[in-house]
């Protein structure tokens, strides 16, 4: 069995961290056509797949997110990976475990404070380790780690409890975690016997949350909503996009900043340093254009949402019937849904082909959006680690400068210097 996808989404305070959990069957590859229309009408803002059985040569984007992902090296099958909406401040902080399989990432609040945000695959067989639990846990002061753990307990699944679900239960006890799962069952084998909740979150230091086990995609895993009260404020998803001419940028600063100003002491540097800050704001404010991003994203047509509506009726009622009939038809309504929305991106492609004019720039623009690769920029390296958010960026530039201008520490041998000189 196979589940690729979670969903997280932070809303604002006093509103909470939703975080929405899609897992399918075969992973995710295969389905990502459906899954990315999910995830473009829940707007999540963090997104954990589990069972994503990738290898490293695939390709896995989503517009408006970054990727992280941990694909299993050593055969079939496991995979887990990380979406981050491009606005949320956050940085990799890859943990090791051999018991389970994770990737995960900190994302810093505008407070400073941080959270670490985990996505988890414990395979069917094995015993998870506590030991490795503690490194995600004990990695920040706030933590979320959601996924399929494969692991039954009475505290939050119907049938019979497993090892795993014993060794979660007291590990979660035993440092004051919190649960956070479905009242209904994730989990609905194909061969239609006991339900269970496989797929929930477990939360440190937060004082409330929400689950929410949803009839959506076409899995035997159901999608799980997490709603998270993070007590912070997040940057909203921008609704324009700014550019800015470096040229006229350079010919204005030239211009306007003097080349080598008169500074003779404290409140002289002071006063050059604010001037120079001036101008670089008023420089760029006068090379920048904002342009309004319009309109909501491209959305399935409702020939094809109409379809997937009924096909998700029919899963809810095989989950509660088994009858095989239902089954079938949810399979070939799915298989439908799959052919419809490739050829409906398909016809849309070639539609926006057709548009592109010779006469105008947009077959140029065309061209340039799809050549160009986007190249990210690396974190820095500083004295107490690496450095990912552009705040820690420039505190480092600051503090590297801020020690190369000190004066020579003793000892001072003038004899020598006069020499010199």
């Amino acid at each position: 069995m196979s589940d690729p996808a979670a969903l997280a989404k932070v809303k604002e305070t006093p509103k909470s961290d939703s975080n929405l959990k899609p897992l399918e069957r075969w992973g995710i590859k295969p389905k990502f056509n459906q899954f990315k229309y999910f995830a473009q009408e829940w707007k999540p803002d963090v997104i954990a797949i589990q069972e994503s059985h990738l290898n490293p040569g695939d390709k896995l984007k989503l517009v408006n997110y970054t990727t992280y992902r941990t694909d299993r090296l050593t055969h079939r099958g496991g995979g887990t990976a990380l979406f981050i909406r491009n606005s949320i401040d956050h940085y990799p902080t890859p943990i090791a475990s051999d018991s389970f399989e994770n990737t995960t990432i900190a994302i810093v609040l505008p407070n400073s404070q941080q959270i670490t945000v985990s996505s988890i695959y414990r395979p069917p067989h094995g015993i998870i380790s506590t030991d490795e639990l503690n490194r995600i846990f004990n990695s920040n002061t706030k933590c979320i780690a959601v996924g399929d753990f494969n692991a039954k307990h009475s505290a939050w699944s119907l049938g019979r409890r497993n090892q795993n679900g014993n060794i979660i239960n007291d590990y979660i006890c035993n440092n004051n975690l919190i649960l956070l799962a479905p009242p209904e069952p994730t989990h609905f084998p194909h061969n239609g016997n006991n339900p269970s909740t496989l797929d929930f979150g477990v939360l440190k230091n937060f004082s409330s949350g929400d689950a929410t086990s949803l009839n959506e995609l076409c899995s035997d895993h159901n999608p799980v909503s997490f709603e998270i009260d993070i007590n912070a404020n997040i940057p909203a998803i921008t609704k324009t996009l700014k550019t800015t001419n470096w040229m006229k940028f350079y010919d204005i600063t030239k211009e306007a900043i003097p080349g080598n100003p008169s500074t003779n002491s404290t409140k002289d540097i002071d006063e050059v340093i604010n001037k120079i800050t001036a101008v670089i704001l008023t420089a760029i404010n006068q090379s920048s254009k904002a342009k309004i991003i319009n309109g909501p994203h491209r959305k399935l047509p409702p020939r094809i949402t109409n379809k997937i509506t009924l096909r998700n009726q029919i899963k809810k009622r095989w989950q509660i019937t088994y009858d095989p009939r239902f089954k079938r038809k949810s399979t070939q309504l799915t298989n439908e849904i799959k052919a419809d929305i490739n050829q409906y991106d398909q016809d849309s492609w070639t539609e926006w082909l057709l548009s592109l004019n010779q006469e105008d720039l947009s077959i140029y623009n065309a061209t340039r959006k799809y050549s160009r690769k986007f190249h990210k920029i690396p974190p820095i390296l500083d004295t107490d680690g690496l450095k990912y958010t552009p705040l820690g960026k420039a505190n480092a530039f600051k503090y590297s400068l801020e020690n190369s201008f000190q004066t020579n520490p003793e000892p001072y041998d003038n004899r020598h210097i006069s020499e010199i000189n």
